[in-house]
């Protein structure tokens, strides 16, 4: 029997995890960008925390009591009617949970009307959507798609391969802006989406040694960048998720660049 009810209760925690881990995603918020946002985050899976906790222990002692002390094992029904201690025990308890979430909370329905030092972004949010996975090829026909780098922060541009004045400014910040994150640039990668077949000059590929020079003529990709103001006047950045959720403005400071991205490699969970 106690092997029984051991494989019925480790049965249904397997499912119940399984079927948790593959709703994650669609359930959960999305990963946080800004910093009130993170603490909103914060908050909202600190009270699952407590929800799951509570829910755990509330069921496993009902459980555990309706098992271990059923009439078949011998045990007899108790006859009382109140008891003092269990009552202020559990009008205590309860009591200090919500004091315990009162704190965090208040201070984060603080921080949300706190504009003393908003929190702004130099790039422009876009609203976060998947990329289209769509194949690209390097300089030498090899095949490749975005979703190699997931996982990765990508710093991204769109520019044909004579790649004039503006072209090599973009590819210039999109170097140093990775380089000044220091020991956190292994996190982010760059790319070059050339949108011609004319042929890349040697110089570049040997100054910008380390960025993904892709082809993407005729590329569906192409199609996920908004042509309002010129896909060519932007850096865009791409979360590790593979979502596009930034563009930065044309002729971009690289030092207010590098603050967005450092901002976002530090509250970022997910790469």
């Amino acid at each position: 029997m106690n092997s029984v009810f051991g494989r019925l209760i480790g049965g249904l925690l397997l499912a119940l995890y399984a079927g948790l881990a593959s709703a994650a995603n669609q359930l959960n918020f999305q990963p946080p960008m800004p910093r009130i946002a993170s603490e909103n985050y914060d908050l909202h899976m600190l009270m699952m925390y407590v929800i799951l906790v509570i829910f755990c222990v509330v069921f496993g002692v009902m459980f555990y009591s309706i098992y271990a002390h059923r009439k078949s094992a011998g045990h007899k029904a108790e006859q009382f009617h109140e008891n003092t201690t269990v009552e202020i025990i559990w009008t205590v308890i309860p009591f200090v949970i919500l004091i315990g979430l009162a704190w965090p909370a208040t201070k984060t329905l603080i921080a949300f009307k706190d504009a003393s030092s908003p929190d702004m972004n130099y790039g422009e949010l876009i609203p976060a959507r998947p990329l289209t996975d769509a194949p690209l090829r390097h300089l030498d026909q090899r095949a490749f798609r975005l979703s190699e780098l997931k996982g990765k922060w990508i710093l991204l541009q769109l520019d044909e391969a004579d790649c004039a004045a503006a072209c090599s400014g973009k590819l210039y910040n999109m170097r140093q802006v990775r380089l000044a994150q220091g020991h956190e640039m292994e996190r982010v990668e760059r790319v070059w989406l050339i949108l011609d077949e004319a042929p890349l000059e040697t110089r570049l590929m040997r100054e910008y040694d380390g960025m993904r020079m892709l082809r993407a003529t005729g590329s569906p990709l192409l199609a996920e960048f908004s042509p309002a103001g010129g896909v060519r006047d932007h850096i865009y950045l791409i979360d590790p998720l593979g979502n596009l959720m930034l563009r930065f403005p044309k002729n971009a400071d690289p030092r207010e660049m590098q603050k967005d991205l450092a901002r976002l490699l530090k509250v970022s969970r997910i790469g």
